[in-house]
């Protein structure tokens, strides 16, 4: 009977880590963690290096707020755009990690215009939930930021969970998700249509994001190069 007791209680307790496992989100929520990404042309060549550095992490109620950075140098390893990395937010809840991607095009503008500038946001909410598998639509997202007088609309549409898949990166060896969607930026002297396929890791975030054009030409690859602590 205590053997029984006992076979039970590991198969309790394998089970609960299975359902621990499924609930880690599609980012990396590691204080001081610094994960480094090269992004190349479809030729090879290098287009840019993006370091992302996870600062502080709080709680708000059920949700865990995670202050984040996000660095673009060039080929040259000059600022892409602005000097300064861009100050970003992410929100993790026991179902999904929630992105503000027209909050994310304004800290760009941040970094790049005067501090008296006044940039403004609305809508972009995306969200990844923890539950993500092949075939899962995620809904449509509309946003719009406003700077110098000026406005850009960005539009992420036919957002699709493709498949799931083993990949290796410099950085190692993932268990990913992979999701497609398409994005349409307008305004601003930016008018691009591209088509992306991106890998999310669990506890990492994007491993690998490739952009395509319309007619799914290979643009650019952005892979994780390493994940290391400050």
């Amino acid at each position: 009977m205590k053997r029984l007791l006992y076979i039970l209680a590991i198969l309790v307790s394998a089970a609960a880590d299975m359902l621990g496992q499924e609930k880690v989100p599609y980012f990396c929520n590691e204080e001081d963690a610094v994960l480094e990404y090269i992004r190349t042309t479809a030729e090879g060549d290098v287009k840019w290096y993006h370091t992302m550095t996870i600062g502080e992490t709080w709680q708000k109620g059920d949700s865990t707020f995670i202050d984040y950075t996000s660095h673009i140098l060039n080929h040259k390893r000059k600022p892409y755009y602005g000097d300064e990395p861009a100050q970003l937010q992410a929100c993790i809840t026991k179902d999904a990690v929630t992105l503000d991607v027209a909050e994310s095009v304004a800290a760009v503008f941040r970094t790049m215009l005067p501090s008296g500038a006044r940039i403004t946001s609305s809508g972009g909410e995306s969200s990844l939930p923890s539950d993500m598998a092949p075939g899962d639509v995620r809904p449509d997202v509309h946003a719009s930021v406003k700077a110098l007088g000026l406005t850009m609309k960005i539009t992420v549409t036919e957002r699709q969970v493709l498949r799931q898949e083993t990949i290796s990166t410099p950085a190692g060896t993932f268990d990913c998700v992979v999701v497609r969607e398409r994005k349409v930026e307008k305004g601003m002297g930016r008018n691009r249509h591209t088509v992306a396929d991106t890998w999310y890791a669990r506890g990492i975030g994007m491993v690998r994001h490739d952009t395509y054009s319309p007619d799914m030409e290979l643009q650019t690859s952005e892979v994780l190069s390493s994940k290391m602590s400050r």
